[in-house]
């Protein structure tokens, strides 16, 4: 009886524990159906795994460090800004102005801090504008005095420098925001410097165009003189014997050029303000983890590149961006066949071009009246009694939108960087009269792409333009180019913006990418270009011909001495 008993009691004890199990295993499954999502998909499971990397993904602060020298260049750094500012990061843009400006113009979202850095050294912004028109507007020479003072200029920038660095203002809120990563921009060598001097862990360096010889140059990217012309060089890639001299005595110049007139002193004025064992600027440079740039593999000259050159080319220009436009433009469109843009950018406004020029458009548009051209002119009121009833000016032009309209035939433009990537992606054709700087490589280029036509500065006429405007309306070859070429980018398994926030956080994280560094940089020119082995080899084909050559002579004079003995002989037989 006893063991029976005993027997009940265990029994009934195991029945408790198991069903307290079963309790509190029900419970837990409970509390996990509430805590956790319920999974049905494995598409409902990869977007919950996203939204937890997502929730877990850090806020990196980022400065980027701009030129306020051109609206474009402002706009560059804007689109960058506000991509990562988009990402979750916290963006501050530091707008460093080199010289005065009336009215700056800078829109930026107001989710980005904006601080406004004077470096101005007495240089003023508008009369600078109006020097710059005659180098612009006409075939300027090595030995002209514009170009010449124009150099000058460019060599004076180190002034704006010493300004920023002597701004103690400035370098505590740097220090004081304890950035993640930086960017600079290509033109401006004086942040690179301050990046260093308050400890930024790592930083990009921004180009607003193609890659810049001199950023190659210093990254150990190859640069062939017989199809990689220098940036400025007005030529595209297939290259007469003319062409090419010039591109190889041009690299020469450059790679001279940018040293002296500007890294050198920019090296000396942080020397003299921080102390002579400051590094020096070129060193600085050489050291850049990553280069991002405002081209794309799919419409630039193809060229020798490296896995730290990242093309983010378009970057913030979407298509879906564009906007309704103002009935000032809409009414017109609507009664037109077709509309052309044109500008000339800011820094060559279109109210300095030369009489002949504007007398030459504005001849050529009035024999196109079923098309509407709208013109950005700063001076818009200055015309407006010449122009012809098909044109309309304005001080500001919606461009990005307009170009976007169904009825857009094309642009006319300087064929600056931007302006290129406005049609590229719009799938509209071009015409380009380019007038300094990267804007005649550009204009070669869209042609390369056929989807351009190139009317160089001495060819304006009204023959030529009419002539230009004539195959931009009619020539459908151009237009179906230009929509291929979009469709591409719209469809590149990688898209910019994805490449510039994810390369800027993967930077972020590692400081430093020093595994993609090129072992060539660390080269001198001899050994870089093999010349000591070329030597080496030559002399050996050199010594082997020459061996080659004594033997051979000793054999004939051998031969000729046999034979003459032999005629000696026969000579002494016959007497």
């Amino acid at each position: 009886n006893i063991l029976l008993l005993l027997g009940v009691v265990v029994v009934a004890v195991a029945a408790a524990a198991a069903a307290g199990a079963a309790g509190a295993a029900k419970t837990a499954s409970a509390t996990a159906a509430k805590s956790a999502p319920v999974v049905s998909t494995p598409e409902e499971a990869v977007k919950i795994v996203a939204a937890e990397k997502k929730d877990d993904k850090k806020k990196y602060k980022i400065a980027i460090f701009a030129p306020y020298m051109a609206n474009s260049q402002v706009l560059w750094n804007k689109r960058v800004g506000e991509e990562l500012m988009k990402a979750g990061h916290d963006v501050t843009i530091y707008m460093m102005h080199m010289f005065e400006i009336t009215n700056p113009k800078i829109d930026v979202d107001p989710r980005i801090r904006l601080v406004s850095v004077n470096g101005s050294f007495g240089l003023n912004g508008d009369e600078m504008m109006k020097d710059q028109a005659y180098f612009s507007f006409h075939d300027v020479q090595l030995w002209d005095p514009a170009f010449r003072k124009s150099m000058a200029r460019f060599g004076e920038m180190y002034k704006s420098c010493e300004l920023f660095i002597k701004n103690d203002t400035f370098l505590a809120d740097i220090e004081n925001s304890k950035f993640d990563i930086a960017f600079t921009h290509m033109y401006n060598f004086c942040p690179i410097g301050i990046i260093h001097k308050t400890k930024i862990p790592t930083w990009v360096w921004l180009n607003s165009g193609a890659l810049m010889d001199n950023v190659a140059e210093l990254m150990g990217v190859p640069l062939p003189p017989s199809y990689a012309v220098p940036m400025m060089m007005d030529a595209g890639e297939e290259l007469t014997f003319v062409q090419r001299v010039k591109s190889f005595i041009g690299h020469i110049i450059y790679k001279v050029m940018w040293r002296r007139m500007v890294a050198n002193k920019e090296t000396e004025v942080f020397r003299k303000e921080f102390g002579q064992d400051f590094p020096d600027i070129i060193d600085l440079m050489s050291k850049a983890p990553l280069v991002m740039v405002n081209s794309n593999e799919l419409y630039d000259f193809a060229r020798p590149t490296l896995s730290k050159i990242v093309n983010i080319g378009g970057v913030g220009i979407k298509n879906k961006d564009a906007k309704p436009l103002a009935p000032e433009f809409a009414t017109r469109i609507e009664k037109a066949k077709g509309i052309v843009v044109m500008s000339f950018g800011s820094i060559a406004p279109m109210y300095l071009m030369p009489e002949h020029w504007k007398e030459a458009y504005f001849s050529a548009f009035a024999q196109f009246p079923d098309i509407q051209f709208f013109l950005r002119y700063e001076k818009a009121d200055e015309i407006a009694s010449v122009l012809p009833k098909n044109a309309h000016a304005v001080k500001w032009l919606p461009q990005t939108d307009l170009l976007q309209h169904a009825k857009c035939l094309g642009l006319i433009s300087h064929g600056g960087y931007n302006s290129v990537q406005d049609v590229l992606h719009a799938g509209v054709p071009i015409v380009t009269t380019g007038l300094f700087g990267d804007q005649p490589r550009n204009a070669h280029l869209v042609e390369r792409l056929g989807m351009g036509i190139n009317v160089r500065k001495s060819e304006i006429s009204k023959k030529t333009v009419e002539s230009a405007i004539r195959r931009l309306v009619e020539d459908k070859s151009l237009k179906a180019n230009a929509q291929k070429i979009r469709a591409m980018i719209a469809t590149k398994p990688v898209a910019a913006e994805t490449l510039l926030v994810r390369w800027t956080e993967f930077l972020a994280q590692h400081k430093t990418l020093d595994n993609l560094e090129p072992y060539g940089v660390h080269l001198n020119f001899f050994v870089y270009h093999s010349l000591d082995v070329i030597v080496f080899l030559g002399s050996i084909v050199f010594a082997v011909l020459a061996v080659a050559f004594l033997i051979l002579r000793t054999l004939l004079r051998c031969c000729g001495i046999c034979k003459c003995k032999q005629n000696v002989d026969k000579k002494k037989k016959n007497q």
